[in-house]
């Protein structure tokens, strides 16, 4: 805040209103169009604006903010002479102490004049409100000094808390153990549905939530986002998966390549070239390091190891409560790395005819390189 003149921040979108708050809105992330705000001042009182439907997962929530608006109506009776559980006599302690207004945005404003910041420097998350939304703030807001701060909210998640990495890393090893399952699966005839299916179950079982699931067998695993389909695995087929699951919030993205039976040359050379390029990229992941710089190493040296005529747009991004936290290792994106931050480094490779490969590790930077978040590369897998 100090370092863009800001007297509070306002987080309108899911990801960033969580980030701040420790509160899970189950309304604000499925439903179009809901509104939650999130209110930290530089120094003073946090508040949360919220709907009144999602109360009772406040109550039930480790959210430190204390300062609550509800907006809306939602009916939950009182009791009835009954014993009650310590968190329905939680929800009625809070229900008592919550401010009820008319309007998430009447809320917002009161919480800003309450503090004194509706006369301040105000960075407002614009990415989760409406250009409607966002006009009618600066209306009830004249004396206030409003910025765009979506791009702020990204640069302030980019470097993890301990706590952070601890999910980061957890949703990885769901994820690996999930894949290993899947892959255990194989046989003549199964289907990427099938293999879909074993992945998202042991997610499940292991306490993550499916995210995102790519399963390209044969010729579809040239397909980036191939969707599991009805596709029957065949001697000699690339199985190619890319995705994750989420874990308290923090997303994964792992990917890996297996061969049915017997690679061929072409296979072997194409994967060990990837396999190169992805780990020279993390050989040189440390403090002050650009990660433009991590991109063309990738690059040059997937090229130089057996795919002469290699092209990607961008070798990997940061990864946390979004798939695609910042940075981006792409050639124009310049950002140091910090400790504490944790990228995704992947060199996949396409080709019509042939198929996809791909490689995908997450990485943690510490404070004078890096260390593994999912299990080293050892080899062209085969099943």
């Amino acid at each position: 805040m100090e370092r863009y003149d800001l007297d509070a921040l306002v987080a309108t979108l899911p990801e960033n209103s969580y980030y701040l708050s420790d509160f899970w809105s189950l309304s604000h992330w499925t439903l179009r169009g809901v509104q939650l705000f999130t209110v930290l001042p530089r120094d003073g009182e946090p508040a949360i604006v919220l709907p009144q439907s999602d109360f009772d997962l406040y109550a039930d929530s480790s959210s430190w903010i204390r300062d609550v608006r509800c907006y809306g109506t939602f009916h939950i009776e009182p009791p009835k002479g009954k014993e009650l559980l310590e968190s329905e006599e939680r929800f009625i302690k809070l229900s008592a102490e919550a401010k009820s207004v008319q309007t998430p945005i009447d809320g917002l404003v009161k919480v800003l004049g309450d503090r004194g910041l509706d006369k301040r420097n105000l960075g407002i998350d614009e990415a989760g409100i409406t250009f409607a939304t966002w006009d009618e703030l600066k209306s009830k807001l004249p004396s206030a000094r409003t910025k765009p701060a979506a791009s702020i909210f990204r640069e302030i998640r980019m470097v993890k808390t301990a706590e952070e990495i601890e999910r980061l890393k957890k949703g990885a090893e769901i994820s690996e153990k999930a894949v290993n399952v899947a892959l255990q699966s194989v046989r003549e005839g199964v289907s990427e549905i099938d293999l879909a299916r074993e992945y998202e179950v042991t997610v499940a079982r292991e306490g993550g939530k499916p995210v995102i699931t790519v399963f390209g067998c044969g010729p579809r695993s040239v397909f980036p986002n191939a969707m599991p389909s009805n596709y029957r695995v065949k001697k000699g087929d690339i199985i190619r998966f890319d995705g994750g699951c989420s874990y308290r919030s923090y997303a994964s993205d792992i990917a890996l390549s297996a061969i049915f039976g017997q690679p061929t040359e072409k296979h072997k050379q194409y994967h060990a070239a990837i396999s190169k390029g992805t780990e020279e990229a993390i050989n040189n992941v440390k403090p002050g390091v650009k990660v433009s710089d991590l991109f063309s190493i990738a690059m040059e040296t997937t090229k130089k190891s057996g795919i002469p005529h290699y092209r990607r747009h961008h070798c990997g991004h940061g990864i946390g409560i979004e798939v695609y936290d910042m940075p981006v290792v792409r050639p124009t994106d310049h950002t140091q790395l910090e400790e504490g931050m944790v990228l995704n480094i992947e060199t996949p490779y396409y080709e019509l005819g042939f198929g996809g490969l791909q490689i995908e590790h997450t990485i943690l930077v510490t404070e004078k390189g890096h260390r593994y978040l999912t299990t080293p590369t050892e080899g062209l897998v085969t099943v």
